[in-house]
């Protein structure tokens, strides 16, 4: 993603708050907080002062168990109570596979259900062609998962794919696969198709299927923990999953991901039935960071997201009229400070799953404008599915000034 051809070439050097500069020196207002991570913006120095002080005083690792990987983990189950036990890895990739792994593990059963649209890392049990153009895919709603890349050598295998938000086609794929579906995964907001919110219920209603079917339902809250609330979407949408993967926002910038269930489900590691790995997995470093990130949830959730909310409610605001008065085809939706903005042929009223955005979305216009932006000293991705992020770091002036530079932008290069 950060080679496409495409792409406006920016190699960038440093980093603080809410911007970024480039070799060249050129200042950008960040929006794109490398790829989700930075909740708090560049360089936190609450983050900063945590790494340096273990790795000036205990090491970097270790090598045996540390009470600080306990210590976060404790702070995360407060925000996630389904993760009883946990393992970190390095990872949002690492934390999927291992996640899909277990689910087949302890139901015994192999079909996994994943959904359009949603990326759950490179690995081999998972990767799909999560970008698939609309005639590749089956047009009753289900289908056999299509390879994301040469070199799988069949894999990722058992796996079904359903268009997600709607809840009667998979509903007719536990009809066909139901007793052998050991989990469905997803994006419980989908944050790799721009940004999706689950429709009405639909949430719910996976939730009792593959509870009436004895599946699991694991969560792939990569992008969405500690960020559309601070105990992720399972809390802001009241549904609890069987399975929960967390990394980005957990590590503040740091390498770092987790998955985790209740005590009996993560049994089949502690008596070593299933084995996850990893030398690097919860070292002290990211775990520093981790805790630094942990520490500042807890204290000012209370605070921090309704103010990334309140900024990401007024850049979506001002980019609706904007767009609006200039009477360019358009729809901006974001679940607290995950935004997207997508460019269409028409007037459409919401997007509500992959094949919406496929089918309705105009992603040259929207790399001209991309370009437009970029070098008018702000940033966000080119590509139309990538979501905007805000953080703790930006302010409601950086807004307005994103929003000056997103009229000109528009009018020059969407207008024509």
């Amino acid at each position: 993603m950060r080679v496409l051809s495409y792409h406006l070439p920016l190699v960038a050097e440093r980093g603080e708050g809410a911007r970024v500069w480039d070799v060249d020196g050129k200042e950008y207002l960040d929006l794109n907080m490398a790829y989700g991570p930075l909740l708090f913006g560049h360089c936190p120095q609450r983050v900063i002062d945590s790494v340096v002080k273990q790795i000036s005083t205990s090491g970097s690792q270790l090598g045996f168990p540390t009470e600080i990987s306990a210590r976060v983990a404790s702070k995360i189950k407060q925000l996630y109570p389904g993760m009883e036990l946990m393992r970190f890895a390095n990872s949002g990739t690492e934390s999927c596979a291992a996640a899909v792994r277990l689910a087949r593990a302890y139901t015994g059963k192999n079909v996994l259900v994943m959904f359009e649209g949603h990326y759950h890392g490179w690995s081999d049990a998972v990767f799909n062609k999560y970008h698939a153009p609309l005639d590749a895919l089956p047009e009753k709603g289900y289908g056999p998962i299509i390879p994301g890349t040469l070199g799988l050598a069949g894999a990722p295998n058992d796996v079904v794919v359903v268009r997600w938000n709607d809840i009667d086609a998979l509903e007719a794929c536990f009809r066909e696969y139901g007793d052998r579906i050991a989990a469905c995964i997803m994006e419980p907001v989908m944050g790799n198709s721009g940004v999706i919110p689950p429709a009405d219920g639909y949430l719910q209603g996976v939730r009792e299927m593959t509870l009436n079917h004895d599946s699991l339902l694991i969560f792939d809250e990569v992008i969405t923990g500690f960020r559309v609330a601070a105990g992720g979407a399972q809390s802001r949408y009241m549904v609890q999953p069987d399975i929960t993967v967390i990394s980005k926002a957990l590590g503040s910038g740091y390498p770092v991901g987790a998955f985790g269930a209740s005590h009996e489900m993560m049994s089949m590691i502690t008596e070593q039935k299933l084995f996850h790995g990893g030398v690097f997995s919860g070292n002290a470093v990211v775990m520093a960071a981790a805790e630094a990130a942990m520490d500042t949830i807890l204290e000012s959730r209370e605070t921090m997201y309704p103010y990334m909310e309140g900024l990401a409610t007024k850049l979506a605001d001002g980019l609706r009229e904007i767009f609006g008065r200039l009477k360019i085809p358009h729809l901006v939706q974001n679940v607290g400070p995950l935004l997207g903005l997508f460019l269409t042929d028409g007037k459409i009223e919401k997007v509500n799953e992959y094949r919406d955005v496929r089918k309705h979305c105009q992603f040259d216009k929207y790399i001209h404008f991309q370009h437009h932006m970029q070098n008018s000293g702000v940033y966000f991705h080119p590509n139309q599915f990538e979501p905007m992020f805000l953080s703790t770091a930006h302010t409601a002036d950086d807004i307005d000034m994103a929003l000056e530079r997103f009229a000109d932008a528009a009018a020059k290069t969407c207008c024509k």
